[in-house]
This record gives structure tokens, sequence and C-alpha cells, in this order.
């Protein structure tokens, strides 16, 4: 194991144990509505999140159209929950090196070609958060108090994203890991930008996966509250823990997610620890579909790859 790998581990421990310990000396009253959290409120969170699994399964069986890769159920199911368990088991989102190899392995996808069509479609889950950012701040009865500066935020992310679509093909200078981050971002941006009929469905489908997140924290923060929040601030607190995905370092992304819902639950006026309890729920909640699939998908799949070999 890599001494940088060993050091992640050891920070994802130290930080999980921040937490209880924060839950424990300081959200007592938090913890009376987390025993007291129907079982029915669980299955409905399971649920939501086998659905979120299931459409960026549909996400990625639109990508692997682009290049003649026809996925079987099986394929676009599995791959997700197998992609989501590898991530909580390695750092640095260890779960795309086995969704990777297996479509190498597989159906002979060139790993540059899956990094360039993966960042791309970060590119447009990013453009879609941003307008659906927007929207939901406009929409919001009440304003926050940093209302100017979350609208330019997600004003800036989408017409970057937006000037890519118009501008002539470019290369970001440098070998470093940023450079190589962007330029695959882009490679991948110019292969579907022209092909409107993929991205209006690859758009349909983000935009649906971020209003099953929104309603995910809406359950949770049911669960948590006696306060009915908007929809909107709930929504906007989705959004940006979406956006730890730019930061993957600790497996699962354990405490950058929780550490941005925290943040963006309080300056959206629902409260820090509200948003930390609302973030471990839903966690907690994750484990059980993506530790169950997971596993199932990751046999299932193995053992076919292994037959078609021999």
């Amino acid at each position: 194991m890599k001494i940088r790998h060993l050091l992640l581990y050891i920070l994802t421990i130290i930080i999980i144990s921040a937490l209880i310990l924060y839950i424990i000396t300081q959200q007592h009253d938090l913890i009376r509505y987390l025993q007291n959290i129907d079982p029915s409120t669980i299955v409905c969170l399971i649920l939501i999140i086998i659905l979120f699994l299931a459409v960026n399964g549909l996400l990625l069986r639109e990508l692997a159209l682009k290049f003649n890769i026809i996925l079987t159920f099986k394929e676009w199911m599995g791959l997700p929950a197998i992609t989501a368990m590898g991530n909580y088991i390695t750092p640095f989102s260890g779960g795309m090196i086995a969704r990777a190899t297996y479509l190498k392995s597989r159906h002979t996808f060139p790993y540059a070609s899956f990094v360039s069509v993966f960042a791309a479609s970060n590119l447009v889950f990013f453009w879609v958060a941003g307008l659906a950012g927007i929207i939901s701040l406009i929409l919001l009865d009440e304003k926050p108090e940093f209302f100017s500066q979350l609208t330019l935020f997600f004003a800036v992310v989408v017409l970057t994203i937006s000037a890519l679509t118009v501008l002539p093909s470019i290369k970001v200078p440098g070998c470093n890991i940023i450079s190589t981050t962007i330029n695959n971002s882009l490679d991948g941006w110019n292969l579907i930008k022209g092909d409107w009929r993929l991205l209006v469905k690859i758009s349909c489908l983000t935009l649906i996966v971020i209003l099953l997140n929104g309603l995910l924290f809406r359950v949770a923060f049911l669960a948590l509250s006696d306060v009915t929040f908007p929809f909107g601030t709930i929504l906007l607190i989705s959004l940006f823990s979406s956006f730890s995905i730019l930061i993957k370092i600790t497996p699962g992304n354990v405490g950058i997610s929780e550490a941005i819902i925290t943040f963006s639950s309080g300056i959206l006026g629902v409260g820090v620890g509200l948003g930390l309890m609302a973030s471990l729920l839903i966690r907690a909640a994750s484990l059980i579909p993506i530790f169950t699939l997971g596993p199932i998908f990751s046999f299932v799949l193995t053992r076919e790859l292994t037959n078609r070999k021999n």
C-alpha cells in the first residue's frame, strides 16, 4: 500500500472520530431524532439511492452507445454500484478504475476514451447543476443572506461551460494532473458537443439525478426536524454536495462531503448541526444498497467476463 493511501485512510479515521465526538458532545437533540427515525424513512432513502444508481447507469449506457458499445442491463445497472463500492474502499475514486478496467476487458473500450467521456459527462452535470442552482435561488420566497454570491457562483459555472460549446478546440499547456484533467475534459467535450441528441439525453438524465439527490436530502431533513424547509433550499444544499466530486480524496469522500453539506446548510439557514446529521443519515442509508448490490454485480460480471475469456 502506498504511503499516501495509508495517510488518507488514517485521515478518514480521524475525520470519522471527530464527527462522532462532535455529535455526542454538541448535538444531543438531534441524536434523539436519529434514535426515533421510522424504518420506512430508511427504506425510502434506500429506494431513492437505488433509483439514483439506475439513472447513473442509464447515463453510462447512453455514453457507451456513442462508441457503438451496447451494455446489457446487468452491466449498466451493476457498474455504478460497483463503482460506488470501490470508491468507498479506496481513495481517489478507485471505483472508476474498476469500471474502466471492465469496459476495457469486456468491450475493448480504450482507457483514454473512457477518461475523456467521463470528464465530459461531468461538465454536462455541472452545467445542469448550475442552471438548477440559479432557478432554485430565483424561486425562493425568502432569499438567503448570500444570495448574490451564490447566484454569481452558479452563473460562473454555467457561463464557463457554455463558452466551451462555441470556442474552438484548445489545449491547456503542461503535464501535471490539473492540466491533464482539463485536457481530458475538453477532448471528451469536443467529442460529444456536436451530438445534440446525445447532449439532450444526458442533460435530461442528469436533471433526474439532481432531482433524486434533492429528494434524498428532503427525506433526510424531514426525518431529523419538525421544520419543513422549502424544497429549493434543500435542493441547493444537495447541489453543493454534488460539487464535492471535484475533491475526491478520502475513501467514499468521507469528511469532504459532510463538510460541504454542513457549511452550505449553515449559510442557507437550515443549521450546521442539522446539515451534518442529514449528511450522516444519507451516508448510512447509502451503504446498504451499495454494499449489497456492489458485491452481487461484481460476482456476476466477473464470472461472465471469466467465462467469456475461457
